[in-house]
């Protein structure tokens, strides 16, 4: 091959890699929880441009990169024996570049598309100008790098012929190749349009001409359009591949050529005969007779090209491979992200579970109990009690009724307080029996064993959460003014719910987040919020920091603020 070996060998490591690097770099941002991508550095962005697959079967942002990642990891598979075999085994790497070149193509056509009607130039920056141009530029490249190689292989294949003393036959692909055609091409035909279709639907989901054109909205909805969206596939797809190369991406795996008669390649209406002919009901399955429909309706034949490298059995060790890859990538970010909340949630319950032991062992007039029946679905609506006196055993509560209309919390059970207090019935229990209906187990903290009728009612009752009201209780928001996420800016700001105290420090547990302030900070309900500026913040990942606090007693409290974008969630741990 002289120079074009070369060409072949570079280009597919260096197509390969910057594609695995691209996927690797989604496939990052995915599963630490992104929901989008907000930032991309320049160098990054500038190798997400050579990257030019867009394969998928749906329209899930989890499912991002999984295909483009195999296809990547096989072209460099396919780089490797290429060189290894001096340039004789060309399947893999054929395929491959096949099937970049029919998504150049799809790419090409959408772009123009999407920059003539969708795009609104005048609201465009220089810069995304700038990228728009050079993504022309950079698919017209990689087309014609295609194109060259593709031709490049072909050029080096001859017809299997086989010579007898009374005839010279070409070798026919055989019916399970072909089925093993039909396979591979359909999928690569979904992975490359899918897309296409959704990206589409979307658009005109989003713009007016559904709504102004009715008769539209009713085909598209229709199943006739699926099929007029697959025939125009099918004679995108196929025409093609076959009339510039003479092969289907698939048939560049079995090394199979279409020719006709005279094992000479077909013209051009005689390949859009041969497509026509694949839209006949139940084609697909008649190349298990002697000829398939296609073939003689077509006058065309499938047939081998001699085999440069080593036997095709060889490569089914991928397919293995492939299956475990697919399995965990379809299903294991979800059995991972279960398994990563099941995991926070245990901690949660942990420290809720702490903090009940040492305030119920702890009695005092700030508690506020929120209590759940036992073993009642009567329409009682006994919220919780909030301790009042304690005389020795005796201990005074104010009951305090609501719905529970969710999980308990410290804003709503101070404002039932706070509406109640003055009116609200008072009775007495006993200190020792309170402290002995701690829960011994996080299932006695849900499904209580040890109960207490506190309200002399004959319900009995077990403890669902302790709020301490003198005790400072956080809440935060995270702002961001402008819609640029890259500087990585915010403004946080401290509410306290509870008694005045003191933030005198914040420190990270993961990323490099600096927190801008003169601490201590006084933070109560004359001075909230206070407000922190924050830098380095990490939009799309989980931050995790601890906030220290002093209370009025100058007593010590620690609380983990865990931030997802513009959303927080705080927690005091002992």
């Amino acid at each position: 091959m002289g120079k074009n070996y070369k060409l072949i060998a570079i280009s597919s490591m260096v197509v390969s890699v910057i594609g695995i690097f691209c996927s690797f770099y989604t496939f990052y941002g995915i599963w630490k929880g992104a929901s989008g991508f907000n930032t991309v550095p320049e160098l990054v962005r500038f190798l997400f441009s050579f990257s030019v697959l867009n394969l998928n079967f749906t329209n899930k942002f989890d499912h991002l990169e999984i295909w483009n990642f195999v296809f990547y990891v096989l072209l460099l598979i396919g780089a490797l024996q290429f060189i290894k075999t001096k340039g004789k085994e060309t399947r893999l790497v054929g395929f491959v570049f096949s099937v970049i070149f029919l998504e150049t193509i799809v790419l090409f056509a959408q772009s123009i598309l999407h920059k003539t009607l969708v795009l609104k130039w005048e609201n465009s920056t220089s810069l995304q100008i700038f990228y728009g141009f050079f993504g022309f530029i950079i698919l017209g490249g990689i087309s014609y790098l295609c194109y060259r190689i593709l031709k490049t292989i072909k050029s080096q294949k001859e017809i299997d012929i086989i010579k007898t003393e009374e005839k010279t036959t070409a070798t026919d692909t055989g019916k399970w190749q072909r089925f093993f055609h039909w396979m591979i091409d359909l999928a690569v035909m979904a992975l490359i349009f899918v897309p296409v279709v959704t990206s589409w639907g979307y658009w005109l989901m989003e713009s007016q001409i559904l709504r102004i054109n009715e008769s539209l909205a009713i085909f598209l909805q229709s199943r006739l359009s699926l099929y007029v969206i697959v025939f125009v596939f099918f004679f995108i797809y196929y025409p093609v591949s076959e009339i510039i190369f003479g092969s289907s991406p698939a048939k560049f795996l079995t090394e199979s050529r279409v020719v006709n008669s005279k094992a000479e390649s077909p013209n051009s209406s005689t390949i859009f005969l041969r497509t026509l002919c694949r839209n006949i009901p139940f084609d697909a399955l008649s190349f298990f007779s002697k000829r398939g429909w296609h073939d003689s309706l077509s006058e065309t034949y499938v047939v081998k090209e001699k085999r440069t490298g080593f036997k095709t059995n060889k490569l089914l060790w991928i397919l293995p491979v492939l299956a475990i890859y697919l399995l965990l990538m379809y299903f294991g970010k979800s059995y991972y992200a279960d398994y990563k909340a099941s995991a926070e949630r245990k901690e949660t319950l942990s420290n809720q579970f702490s903090l009940l032991k040492s305030e119920i062992k702890n009695p005092n007039t700030s508690q506020f109990y929120v209590v759940q029946n036992v073993d009642y679905y009567g329409n009682i609506k006994n919220y919780g009690f909030k301790i009042e006196k304690i005389e020795g055993d005796d201990i005074s509560i104010r009951r305090i009724t609501g719905d529970h209309f969710s999980d308990s919390n410290y804003s709503q059970a101070k404002q039932l307080y706070e509406q109640q207090k003055d009116t609200a019935t008072v009775f007495v229990i006993k200190k020792h029996e309170l402290v002995k209906i701690f829960p011994e187990s996080m299932e006695e903290l849900y499904r209580p064993t040890k109960t207490i009728d506190f309200f002399k009612s004959g319900i009995q009752y077990g403890i669902e959460n302790v709020y301490d009201f003198d005790a400072p209780f956080l809440e935060a928001q995270i702002s961001k003014y402008d819609g640029d996420y890259t500087n990585k800016k915010v403004t946080v700001y401290f509410h306290n719910l509870g008694g005045s105290a003191k933030i005198f420090n914040i420190k990270n547990q993961n990323n490099d987040i600096k927190w801008k302030a003169n601490f201590p900070l006084q933070i109560n309900k004359l001075n909230s919020p206070a407000v922190i500026e924050a830098e380095n913040y990490d939009f799309t990942e989980s931050n995790i920091s601890t906030i220290e606090v002093l209370d009025s007693l100058n007593k010590k409290h620690s609380y983990i603020i865990k931030t997802s974008g513009l959303t927080n969630e705080i927690k005091e741990i002992k």
